[in-house]
């Protein structure tokens, strides 16, 4: 029986460099090659590969130029350079989980659409970022032969907005990270000498964008100080994807600027101690297609406070505190409420715990596996 050949886009595979979608692939990519060694595997690169992977034999690596990281690069390398090695490869089916699709591939693809902010908020992204988006989305859905999505949200939201067929679309969640696990008194101390001065601390946890809505959780977190007699820092954590200026100014002028503070980028294992360490998860976010801090956190057994918008009530689940994320007075009301209430924060923190065991990458990559079959059946 011949052997079938899966070819993945995992381009935003890049260690040090990874958000949500880089994690995403790279977690798909690897529980299901392994699961499933009876199928082959091409994972498809845009740059050398210099970093050591616990990859399986089924697996093989490719580096096809140009590095794609500019849109004015991503036709080339979607639809004339990756369809070049596909058909090199004898690809059964090509998957690209991160937003984009080659147009030009031989073969039956699977697409993952995270969601479509730059529908909604497309001053959010640089605008030549966002017309390539508005314009590409539905021709990269119209090509896939299945589209995956990560909420039920974003599934509902792609169908309305691009009238795609509701059996084209599949949700498959995000999964979850073994750094993440409650951490002992001890554990947590270390971590807040590290960090914060030995201070308790909300965390702010993400890439640091206008949709993560992280002027706004300044504003609130001063007026929560303003309000509270509590020495509570605030760390952000994540890296900047586009200018941050008026961010820079507000935290200059802050009178709370002392306590407010940047860690870049963290390995999983460092986002493990920092998220297991925290008072709480601060995830104002007004827009999200999942929300993978979310269960994080709960898996670490930290209280979350998320906004009532998008995917994030779906992805809490009844185990977070949820607030207006446009509404400062009511972020603020929601921190002083958990610091204030030691019952609630017990009851979101076991809650949280029961929630996080819905979601494994075990799960979501059997699912995928499942996905493939049923296209390649019907082609």
């Amino acid at each position: 029986m011949k052997r079938l050949q899966i070819a993945i886009n995992t381009r935003h595979w890049i260690p040090g460099k990874m958000e949500g979608i880089g994690r995403y692939v790279m977690n798909l990519a690897g529980h299901i090659s392994k699961m499933h060694p009876e199928a082959d595997f091409h994972f498809i690169f845009d740059r050398k590969i210099s970093f050591a992977k616990d990859l399986p034999e089924n697996v093989k690596e490719y580096s096809v130029f140009p590095p794609a990281r500019h849109v004015y690069l991503f036709p080339y390398w979607y639809n004339i350079a990756v369809p070049r090695l596909l058909k090199k490869i004898k690809a059964d089916i090509f998957l690209s989980l991160d937003n984009m699709n080659s147009l030009n591939s031989p073969f039956p693809s699977i697409t993952a659409i995270h969601d479509i902010n730059f529908e909604h908020f497309p001053e959010d992204l640089p605008p030549v970022v966002a017309k390539y988006y508005r314009k590409n989305t539905p021709k990269f859905i119209y090509k896939a032969e299945k589209v995956l999505t990560v909420s039920e949200f974003s599934k509902e939201d792609i169908i309305m907005s691009y009238k795609t067929p509701q059996q084209k679309v599949d949700v498959i969640y995000n999964g979850l990270s073994q750094a993440f696990y409650p951490r002992t008194d001890e554990e947590k101390l270390k971590t807040r000498n590290a960090h914060s001065g030995g201070r308790p601390y909300f965390l702010v946890l993400g890439s640091i964008n206008p949709r993560k809505n992280i002027k706004r959780t300044i504003e609130a977190y001063t007026e929560f100080r303003k309000r509270s007699t509590e020495n509570i820092a605030l760390i952000i954590s994540g890296i900047p994807m586009w200018s941050n200026d008026d961010l820079d100014s507000l935290i200059e002028k802050n009178p709370f600027k002392g306590d407010i503070l940047f860690t870049g980028y963290l390995s999983d294992e460092e986002l493990g101690q920092i998220v297991g360490a925290a008072n709480a998860l601060l995830y104002f976010s007004y827009f999200e297609g999942f929300g993978v801090p979310v269960i994080e956190a709960f898996a670490s057994g930290v209280p979350v406070i998320a906004g009532n918008k998008s995917a994030l009530p779906e992805t809490c689940g009844g185990a977070a505190l949820l607030s207006d994320p446009f509404d400062i007075s009511d972020m603020a009301s929601a921190m002083e409420k958990l610091q204030s209430d030691e019952n609630l924060r017990k009851d979101l923190i076991a809650k949280g715990l029961v929630r996080a065991k819905d979601f494994s990458w075990e799960k979501s990559a059997e699912k995928l596996w499942k996905v493939i079959l049923d296209v390649l059946e019907t082609k």
